[in-house]
């Protein structure tokens, strides 16, 4: 299977899978009446949005150069993970401010055996999709399954938090304070939302440095540099920029190496291969 394959798949799989979580939790959170299980199905609501958008990335990043867009479409998977980043941080802080205004209101009420019923189903499938999506991106890696990733990992966690949450108050309705149980789930709300908002926050600022064509791992540029060095050119030869799953390299040459700038593209080219990474490679001649 060929990374691009993989990367396909695994988006495919996540928009079904989030599909199913959204809609089948967005009916039991109206049932229940809690905004908690409301948030955690409109997050996966928005995963299945969001894998489609990644779907389109993916479709348009592979696109060859044409008249419109000379130099390719690179930085289509980045402009994706950024609009990523900022809905999910939008959703985090409206979940925030909805859970405020219900803590004003004087809490509320949930039917927590349909809360608790949500809870194990959901932690059980979503752990079992970030694990499907994990063994796709030991093949393909780029920034779009990689953000997919975290998607699921947050949502993994923000169904184990709210299984917990509905959990610790279901036992608090068998305590002298049972009056307390009505604030629970705006408490819970606040908690998991601001605790993985930082998340989106991430991946707007990763997104935004490959979009400025900012420099890739220090690993991959060590690699890259290795691969070279037998052609005599030195780091400062080299200029590298990750966007997306695409790497951009830029090799300065004076005329003595001209006749060897083919095999240290070549050579360039099946590095990135190895690597899972489809690379972008000019020659600056140096006079």
């Amino acid at each position: 299977m060929t990374p691009f394959v993989a990367e396909r798949r695994a988006l495919r799989f996540s928009a079904v899978s989030a599909s199913l979580f959204a809609f089948t939790g967005l009916a039991l959170g109206l049932a229940s009446g809690s905004i908690t299980v409301l948030f955690d199905s409109g997050y996966s609501l928005l995963s299945l949005v969001l894998a489609s958008l990644s779907l389109f990335a993916l479709q348009q990043a592979s696109k060859p150069a044409d008249d419109h867009y000379p130099f390719g479409r690179l930085t289509v998977e980045p402009l994706a993970v950024l609009l990523k980043g900022v809905v999910i941080a939008l959703v985090c802080l409206f979940s925030m401010v909805s859970a405020v205004w219900s803590l004003a209101q004087g809490g509320r009420l949930v039917t927590l055996d349909l809360a608790l019923m949500f809870g194990v189903v959901n932690v059980a499938g979503c752990l079992l999709s970030w694990w499907w999506l994990k063994r796709y991106a030991r093949i393909a890696r780029s920034s779009l399954l990689a953000a997919e990733l975290r998607q699921w990992q947050m949502d993994t966690w923000l169904s184990a938090a709210v299984m917990l949450g509905f959990a610790l108050t279901w036992g608090l309705t068998f305590t002298p304070w049972a009056h307390l149980a009505r604030f629970a789930d705006p408490v819970m709300v606040l908690i998991i939302a601001g605790y993985f908002l930082p998340i989106p926050i991430r991946m707007v600022r990763g997104a935004l440095r490959e979009l400025m064509f900012g420099k890739p791992l220090d690993s991959v540029r060590q690699d890259v540099v290795q691969e070279v060095a037998d052609f005599d050119i030195t780091n400062e030869d080299v200029r590298l920029a990750q966007v997306g799953s695409f790497l951009m390299v830029d090799i300065q040459l004076d005329k003595q190496q001209i006749n060897d700038a083919e095999e240290i593209v070549e050579s360039v080219e099946q590095h990135c291969k190895l690597r899972n990474l489809r690379a972008v490679t000019s020659i600056t001649l140096v006079t």
